[in-house]
């Protein structure tokens, strides 16, 4: 493959998914509902982590995540402790 073909492909892959079609069926969806750059990356770095399973179960999970940190993902990790998450029930 030379470089303009290379060019084609990664342009029609780019095209085919960064489509709102794609994006509202695949958990890349979590951090495009937020605007802030410090929610976007620690949203998707932590879906990303639980990336396994099919995309739907990938989405169910992230939403769970979201909905633990009240979908305000950068104040929860800046004001994350052990006294907040026995508030949150989810560390024992």
């Amino acid at each position: 493959m030379n470089q303009s073909e290379l060019k084609d492909f990664l342009d029609q892959k780019a095209e085919q998914y960064n489509s709102p079609v794609f994006i509202e069926s695949d958990p890349i969806q979590l951090p495009h509902r937020f605007s802030k750059k410090e929610d976007i990356e620690i949203v998707a770095f932590l879906v990303s982590t639980i990336a396994w399973g099919n995309r739907t179960s990938i989405i169910k999970n992230g939403e769970r995540l979201l909905l633990i940190m009240q979908n305000e993902p950068m104040s929860f990790v800046q004001n994350y402790n052990e006294e907040f998450a026995k508030d949150l029930k989810f560390v024992r």
